[in-house]
């Protein structure tokens, strides 16, 4: 089998990829209706949208890497591909923060603006994040 995260082939009753230490429980197997679904999705693409996804498919390592190339993108100050999201940074804690591995830098995935430090956050969202000063604490009352 191959391993649903690296792509690379594992023995049949692999429990733990043993190059990228997926654990094979969290794998998700697509149902023929889900494949179906990707497939057709993916038919209805432009060639070039399609060629494009393959492409960074296969210049990724990992699912996470693959995600991470679409989703963050490379940074906006030094132009490394090696980027990420803040999600399970215990500073930050939000997907829409990408961080550059390369440079150190922060900054918005969806309009790729350069963030600080202190208060990672863009006003192109919509609502303000949970460490944001000027909310108060505790949700609203009615």
């Amino acid at each position: 089998m191959r391993c649903w995260n690296c792509r690379r082939k594992i023995p049949d009753k692999a429990k733990v990829c043993h190059y990228c230490e997926a654990s094979m429980a969290d794998r998700i197997p697509l149902g023929a209706e889900e494949e179906r679904t990707v497939l057709d999705f993916m038919e209805q693409m432009p060639p070039e949208v399609l060629e494009a996804l393959l492409a960074t498919a296969d210049k990724a390592s990992t699912a996470e890497e693959f995600a991470d190339l679409i989703m963050v993108g490379p940074c906006p100050k030094c132009g490394s591909t090696k980027t990420g999201n803040c999600e399970h940074d215990p500073d930050i804690d939000c997907i829409l923060v990408g961080r550059c591995y390369d440079c150190g830098q922060l900054f918005c995935t969806e309009c790729q603006k350069l963030l600080p430090r202190d208060k990672p956050e863009c006003a192109c969202w919509d609502e303000p994040l949970p460490f944001d000063d000027d909310e108060e604490d505790g949700p609203d009352e009615e």
